[in-house]
């Protein structure tokens, strides 16, 4: 089996145990809100996206069936 590498671009991150307390500069905690909220920014701009490309193709869906169903008027009369 192959093991598993961080990809390069990435650095690896020491995780932090939830029960101990952790010193954090003022600066440090309002540059991660910071981040926090861009990524929830753009995960609401992807999912506004993903509604859209749903609802588009519902739309297509709709009008496929539509067709299918003028074809088959079509050839089953004479």
């Amino acid at each position: 089996m192959s093991e598993k590498r961080p990809s390069p671009d990435r650095r690896q991150i020491a995780r932090i145990p939830k029960g101990r307390r952790v010193a954090v500069g003022r600066q440090e905690y309002n540059h991660l809100i910071d981040m926090l909220n861009d990524r929830g920014d753009a995960l609401n701009r992807i999912l506004a996206d993903q509604r859209i490309q749903f609802e588009r193709i519902a739309q297509l869906q709709a009008d496929v069936d539509r067709i299918k169903q003028l074809l088959a008027r079509l050839v089953g009369t004479p």
